[in-house]
């Protein structure tokens, strides 16, 4: 069975399966998560506090008139779409619906044990429109998880992927909002959307690709929209996604820096008193008030070293924010815009010039280094150290009062996001929740082809192509360093071997003298 994890204000539970793919081995030591899981099941997580509304995906069936007719709000469904994966925000797009009974029915669309059929077999395929429909493949929930499904149904050739929930499932059409269909470590390469529908929904889908119908759905993800979109980040300043995303986000952010104001959220949870773990390094003091994840186990930075920091993030934000919006159109009611500059300097260096692993403190995640890096960003330190020396309990009761389904997470517009944590992802999200699409968007945002998975943008590092250039410049310069030292060589050879001809001749030409001599 799926693990349903109730998240609560109070203290966490259970073990969190997300941990190890974003904080190494400094996962080992965080078993203070809120999250009860089972080995191998599809992870749900049931929202129980604060929850913002979900990103939901808008299915819409088109065809036939006869499934329409059967499905409430004239064809139109509600599923809750998967925390993996990359759904086509700001577009609409249309696919036909696939569907192959598996051979495992106890775990079914888990293994290479059901055939697709060929779409351009499928009854009205040679319709105009059916060049441009994506295969939008139906998989039953159970027996594995949803990210075993859907990497099996991209194999097949899938653009995207509908989970019809199993027949023994409490969720309904109503409650699926709630629900998140989390990655279980094993999401990363997946790069094709997918959406978990409620049983009854499911099961009349199925029932008419079994009728060899041509069920023709539309999708789209919409966002509420406002004149200046509100993008909420949830992470820790330890994290190695959370500053690969803020590195690489740094520059969209700046040129969104007039119509979307960003605020920072950091993951901060409580502990019983008597909870040993509030001994392990986790917490800001031994009463568990305040505790976070401990990034480097046995290493020198402690879950309190990472509260810290957090704190001196959020002052630096909140200190530094400049007001972009004129105070005319303030006047006329327009919505306010802050954006703090140094900030956003601060933290698309932090990762590169504060490592969790450097050698001596003042280039080491810690206090000094970042004092250092503020420096750099010409925050005003004075108001960064009053803000910390009022505000740090306040802040961190706040951190535990608003925390996220998810340590690391985004809320757009009020509405919780979906899909990987790629910045031109969630800029195509941002830009797809704005009453009216402004000029940025149309620079920064390109056409996508659904037919083909999204590839991200690359982590921070070289490229593949860049690693090969510089191997052809080594190459290259051994290359022109070996024929230096052959001529050099033969040059000096040359000159060996003339003066020992020389030497030679020199004391032959001394003993004909000797010899004539006599």
């Amino acid at each position: 069975p799926a693990s349903f994890c109730w998240a609560s204000s109070g203290a966490p539970r259970g073990r969190r399966t997300d941990v190890a793919s974003t904080t190494g081995v400094g996962a080992r030591k965080m078993s203070a998560a809120w999250c009860a899981t089972a080995t191998a099941a599809p992870l749900l997580l049931l929202l129980a506090f604060d929850a913002p509304s979900s990103v939901s995906a808008q299915l819409r069936v088109l065809s036939p008139p006869t499934l329409v007719d059967q499905l409430p709000s004239l064809g139109r469904i509600e599923g809750s779409t998967a925390t993996f994966g990359a759904p086509f925000y700001g577009d609409r797009v249309m696919g036909r619906l696939v569907y192959s009974t598996p051979f495992e029915l106890k775990a079914p669309h888990c293994k290479d044990d059901y055939e697709l059929p060929d779409p351009k077999t499928l009854p009205g395929a040679s319709d105009d429109r059916s060049s441009s429909l994506i295969n939008l493949v139906l998989v039953k929930r159970g027996g594995c998880s949803f990210t075993t499904k859907v990497s099996m149904a991209a194999k097949k050739g899938a653009h995207a992927v509908i989970i019809a929930d199993k027949d023994d499932s409490d969720i309904t059409a109503e409650t699926i909002h709630n629900i998140v269909v989390a990655d279980d470590g094993y999401g990363a390469n997946i790069k094709i959307p997918s959406v978990l529908v409620d049983k009854v929904v499911g099961n009349k889908l199925i029932q008419a690709c079994g009728r060899m119908q041509s069920v023709i759905v539309e999708l789209a993800w919409d966002l509420p929209a406002n004149r200046v979109v509100q993008l909420d980040m949830w992470m820790s300043a330890a994290s190695i996604q959370s500053n690969q995303f803020l590195k690489s986000f740094a520059p969209f952010r700046r040129k969104l820096n007039r119509v979307v104001n960003f605020k920072p959220h950091y993951d901060v949870f409580s502990l019983d008193e008597a909870d040993p773990r509030t001994y392990n390094g986790l917490c800001f003091d031994q009463q568990g008030k305040f505790c976070t994840e401990d990034p480097d186990a046995t290493g020198p930075i402690t879950g309190k070293d990472v509260l810290e920091e957090d704190v001196r993030q959020l002052c630096l934000h909140e200190a530094q924010k400049e007001q972009l919006t004129s105070p005319e159109d303030l006047a006329k009611g327009l919505p306010g815009v802050l954006f703090s500059r140094k900030y956003w300097y601060y933290v698309e260096r932090f990762a590169e010039k504060c490592p969790l692993d450097a050698p001596n403190a003042q280039d080491r995640f810690g206090y000094e280094c970042s004092r250092k890096l503020m420096t750099e960003a010409g925050a005003d330190l004075r108001l960064v150290d009053d803000c910390v020396r009022v505000n740090t309990t306040r802040i961190l009761e706040d951190q535990v009062a608003h925390r996220a389904w998810s340590p690391r997470a985004m809320r757009i517009n009020g509405w919780r996001y979906s899909g990987i944590m790629d910045a031109e992802l969630v800029v195509r999200a941002v830009c797809s929740a704005f009453t009216t699409k402004p000029w940025e968007c149309s620079e920064l945002i390109k056409p996508r082809d659904p037919t083909q998975p999204y590839v991200p943008a690359p982590a921070a590092g070289i490229s593949f192509g860049e690693l090969l250039l510089w191997i052809m410049i080594v190459l290259a310069a051994m290359a022109g360093a070996f024929q230096v030292y052959k001529t050099v060589l033969k040059r000096e050879l040359q000159k060996t071997l003339r003066e020992e001809v020389m030497l030679e001749v020199q004391q032959q030409m001394g003993e004909y003298q000797k010899l004539t001599g006599r």
